[in-house]
């Protein structure tokens, strides 16, 4: 073998080494779940003067002091999950809470949750895989996290009466566990879905923020997924989803958000195929509606609710 064959060989074997390495370190960075850091997050929160912050702590210090019971779940592939479920009297309005990636219930549904509960909601407070009070080790931005959802949908029922109304509300990476959610039959009791700055696909979500990322980097980082989930990050499809829903949702989105583009959110409008609404919230960054517009939320968000929660339309949808 002539010696620019050695010279070339060396070369392959560098790259393919170099990629196999950025692939895992990636995957490492934005896949992994914060599960172990769950106090040390509260800690950090405590000192933060902005209000955004102590609103949502001041949630975590009502959610503590209510009465709720802890449930715990297995996953399909073997996972201890945690919520936290708070009653509500006798109301069969329900209302369950999928929050985004490393963060918690409190974090994401700052004030929410306070509004839920004075609406007459009982409230699960779910706490994704990998995230918060949950075990795993990573996430898979919505391809697992649906089946998990399925799962508590199931338990409340089961737990707590098949007569109940559910709406599922979700944010960032919660709201497109929701939308992938329904997009598959679920039970009559689930009455309709609000989707807080959901993107359209993770892997949409990833090209943009990849800078550059050539598509083979991104096979490789899926090739990862594989190999430590057992789950591709493709079928995050939320877009495909909502084009099969049968569900009354509404999308809501801040024109600001600097993690998930404004305009996934027109795009997940235009195709999704149940009864619809949008709101634009006007200077709000990623996650904080009603943080930045508290009234118009609760303008907007509790009516639909209440439309469907509350013995008003609903669509019949197929049990699986």
């Amino acid at each position: 073998m002539r010696w620019y064959w050695y010279l070339i060989l060396f070369g392959v074997s560098v790259a393919v080494s170099t990629l196999v390495s950025a692939s895992l370190v990636i995957h490492e960075k934005v896949f992994r779940g914060n599960s172990e850091q769950a106090k040390q997050i509260l800690n950090g929160a405590r000192k933060d003067a902005s209000p955004v912050v102590q609103m949502r702590v001041a949630t975590y210090d009502h959610m503590q002091a209510l009465p709720h019971e802890s449930l715990t779940m297995r996953s399909a592939d073997g996972l201890n999950l945690k919520a936290n479920w708070y009653p509500n009297g006798n109301s069969k309005k329900t209302a369950i809470l999928v929050h985004g990636w490393r963060s918690a219930p409190w974090w994401d549904y700052g004030g929410v949750f306070e509004l839920l509960i004075d609406a007459g909601y009982s409230v699960l407070a779910v706490s994704q895989r990998a995230l918060y009070e949950s075990e795993g080790k990573y996430v898979t931005y919505g391809v697992r996290e649906q089946e998990d959802l399925r799962g508590w949908i199931d338990l409340v029922l089961q737990r707590f009466g098949a007569d109940r109304s559910i709406a599922l509300m979700g944010v960032s990476m919660g709201a497109a566990t929701v939308l992938l959610a329904t997009g598959k039959a679920l039970p009559q009791s689930v009455k309709c879905a609000v989707s807080d700055c959901s993107y359209t696909r993770a892997a949409d979500l990833f090209r943009e923020g990849s800078k550059g990322w050539l598509p083979i980097s991104r096979l490789c980082v899926d090739l990862v997924s594989r190999l430590r989930t057992g789950a591709s990050y493709f079928p995050a499809d939320a877009k495909k989803a909502v084009a099969h829903s049968q569900t009354p949702t509404y999308f809501v989105h801040g024109d600001v958000d600097e993690v998930v583009p404004y305009r996934m959110m027109g795009e997940l409008y235009a195709a999704c195929t149940a009864p619809k609404e949008q709101w634009t919230v006007p200077g709000a960054k990623h996650g904080e509606a009603y943080a930045t517009d508290p009234e118009g939320y609760k303008a907007r968000i509790l009516p639909f609710l209440e439309r469907y929660c509350s013995g008003g339309k609903s669509l019949k949808q197929k049990v699986r």
